[in-house]
């Protein structure tokens, strides 16, 4: 890899999971994380990450519609 690539992760925290990360054990529900690597035209050019403008064009409107979902889901 020469580049960077991101990954965005979308991981639901529950009052659950909170207090089972307190209290050092395995939570018993089980927490799903969803991830999303943007697409870009040639998929295999996403080893070079944001070298290529193209690329670097999807990723950055990929990070500004992550950061509106986080705003809406957030406190």
């Amino acid at each position: 890899m020469t580049g960077t690539g991101p990954a965005f992760y979308r991981i639901p925290v529950t009052p659950a999971l909170l207090q089972a990360i307190e209290d050092g054990y395995y939570p018993s529900e089980e927490t799903v994380a969803l991830c999303f690597v943007p697409r870009v035209p040639i998929q295999e050019n996403y080893l070079h990450g944001m070298l290529s403008l193209d690329n670097r064009r999807i990723i950055l409107q990929s990070l500004e519609a992550f950061k509106a979902l986080i705003a809406r889901v957030g406190p």
